[in-house]
């Protein structure tokens, strides 16, 4: 530090130079102060926005995509079958369906086999069928379906009449014992049938059956 010169005591020097620099600081205060402010007053004073007049466009609506369809519109119904005024009509040839039946595959010879006619009506409205004794018949043939060893109608009365009128799906069964032996028309001669397999057709108004594999042991 700079040594004092002078007749007057070393504070009075200190207190001068303190008072030089703070003057200094203050003027270099109040310099900068002023600059600040003309710089300040030389700016625009910001200008309001003003409302606009036209009036704001509208946002775009969404746009929905069409999704594929995914299934098709369920087909009208088709109007059910109404029955003609009057009696039911007879029963077509295609609507009557005939099933025979045999209560057990495997009979022991010797034993009697219990044999079953089934009619029903396939169609979609009531008809009327003959379905007596006379038009129906149990036949028994060998495997090869031609032989012929046995027919209900051979020892049985045939007659009766017996018409029906058969609903859509309802059923008529007429059963029957076989005894397991052969006949011939007008029963005039019978024999016990041997061991071995056998068809059996049922037959309602010239309408046959599926035939049905049994077996006598």
């Amino acid at each position: 530090m700079t040594e004092h010169t002078g007749p007057l005591p070393r504070s009075v020097y200190w207190r001068r130079r303190a008072l030089a620099v703070g003057g200094s600081v203050v003027a270099l205060v109040l310099v900068v102060w002023l600059v600040a402010l003309v710089a300040g007053r030389g700016d625009p004073p910001p200008v309001p926005a003003q409302p606009s007049s036209r009036p704001p466009e509208p946002a775009d609506a969404p746009v929905a995509a069409a999704s594929p369809a995914t299934t098709a519109p369920p087909a009208p119904a088709s109007p059910s079958p109404t029955l003609p005024p009057g009696p039911p009509p007879a029963c077509e040839d295609a609507q009557l369906a005939v099933a025979a039946e045999v209560d057990r595959p495997s009979t022991p010879a010797g034993q009697a086999v219990r044999f079953t006619i089934a009619v029903s009506n396939t169609g979609p409205l009531p008809c009327a069928k003959e379905i007596g004794r006379r038009v129906r018949e149990l036949v028994v043939t060998g495997v090869d379906g031609v032989t012929r060893l046995w027919s209900s109608n051979d020892c049985f009365v045939a007659d009766g009449s017996e018409v029906r009128v058969l609903r859509p799906g309802e059923r008529f069964a007429y059963g029957i014992q076989w005894a397991g032996v052969t006949s011939e028309p007008g029963c005039r001669k019978q024999s016990r049938v041997g061991a071995g397999d056998y068809l059996l057709t049922a037959v309602v108004a010239g309408r046959a059956s599926n035939p049905v594999i049994f077996r006598v042991t």
